[in-house]
């Protein structure tokens, strides 16, 4: 599902940007797994960077184990978990005034396509109803560390946050029913 999601945004975003700067080249991409360094990023492109998962907590049920009734068996159904995705997305031009105006873009796109469902996304998982997107901005201290735990200089970037993706598992274990009678016959 997370990749999925990145691949929308990926696709997506590229369609509108080379709409707008009239390129038909893709220009959003992933990091380049083949370097041994993978916070390189290439130039001329937006690079999509997967920053962190975090569970949101604030939507989990109180009794997140709670069982139910099936057949006069009760089941044990494995909590749902949502999560949010923090993506950053770099953008890397030789041209500073080209960085400026494509970083723009990236903004531009996510204020007019905020939300993501099968209505404006048609190729989306039937497993996923929608998910949200919204800026994220760091006080300078946490970019800082971010860009050094990224082993690599500022780049002119955002950092959006995706909302909230409800990991399910449909399978239930079932569980012994409650002991009714207790046989006391021991035998030696």
């Amino acid at each position: 599902m997370i990749y999925e999601i990145l691949a929308t945004l990926k696709d997506k975003l590229n369609e509108y940007i080379c709409l707008k700067i009239d390129d038909p080249d893709d220009i959003v991409a992933f990091p380049d797994g083949g370097k041994l360094d993978p916070s390189q990023f290439p130039l001329n492109n937006i690079t999509l960077v997967l920053i962190n998962i975090e569970e949101e907590k604030s939507v989990r049920s109180a009794d997140r184990f709670s069982g139910v009734v099936r057949n006069g068996l009760r089941t044990e159904i494995n909590p749902s978990i949502p999560v949010n995705l923090l993506i950053l997305f770099v953008v890397r031009f030789t041209d500073y005034q080209q960085s400026m105006k494509v970083l723009s873009l990236v903004i531009r796109f996510f204020q007019r396509n905020r939300v993501f469902d099968h209505t404006n996304t048609p190729s989306l998982s039937p497993e996923l109803s929608k998910f949200t997107v919204e800026l994220q901005a760091l006080p300078l201290a946490e970019q800082n560390e971010l860009w050094n735990s990224l082993h690599s200089s500022y780049q002119p970037s955002l950092l959006y946050k995706v909302s909230m993706l409800v990991f399910s598992d449909k399978e239930s274990i079932q569980v012994i029913q409650d002991v009714n009678k207790i046989d006391l016959n021991i035998s030696i």
